[in-house]
């Protein structure tokens, strides 16, 4: 048995992990322990760098709390704005940073363009993406459901399947180790 801790009590990451790690271990039972911990970043992480470092601070924080697990996952969505192709441009990006305590690795999953009502909402008023996406979509729990991802893609691509891609991704350190080895000489 493989016993995986992630760093949440949503259904959308605690389902991501369970396919994610299903996929990658077909022949193994695996344990998912999902427990709500602190990102120690702003509620709305902004920014690549803030993103990574809230999913890097949940995994850690899971070890820190004497959780027992073979792998140990942080799943942080966040905002990026950047100036690319000469044009401002605003995505919802997630992080995915997985450890087992000797290995770590980190992987990004789908990023999406969000609507400039989004970018003006959380960027311009210091507002969160989730009770923006509830008010652009008319809907309540975006973020417990299909995700604003899922919203912006007419769920072909549900947020869920954003952070089981971004695990399997982050996972391939683990699966292709000789790739990953610094080679000496």
């Amino acid at each position: 048995m493989i016993t995986v801790a992630i760093a949440s009590m949503q259904e959308p990451k605690v389902e991501a992990v369970k396919h994610a790690f299903a996929k990658i271990y077909p022949q193994i039972e695996i344990k998912v322990i999902s427990q709500k911990v602190n990102s120690d970043v702003d509620d709305q992480p902004r920014g690549i760098e803030e993103t990574t470092q809230g999913a890097y601070n949940r995994a850690q924080n899971l070890i820190k709390m004497g959780i027992e697990a073979d792998f140990y996952l942080g799943i942080e969505g966040g905002v990026w704005l950047n100036n690319i192709l000469g044009q401002e441009k605003f995505f919802l990006i997630g992080a995915i940073y997985v450890t087992n305590g000797q290995i770590d690795s980190l992987a990004y999953g789908e990023a999406i363009e969000l609507p400039k009502y989004a970018k003006v909402e959380i960027m311009d008023k210091g507002r969160e993406l989730a009770p923006v996406a509830e008010e652009m979509f008319s809907k309540l729990n975006v973020r417990g459901t299909n995700g604003t991802v899922g919203e912006l893609t007419n769920d072909f691509i549900t947020r869920k399947e954003a952070f089981e891609n971004g695990i399997l991704m982050a996972m391939a350190k683990f699966y292709n180790q000789e790739l990953y080895q610094e080679k000496k000489g």
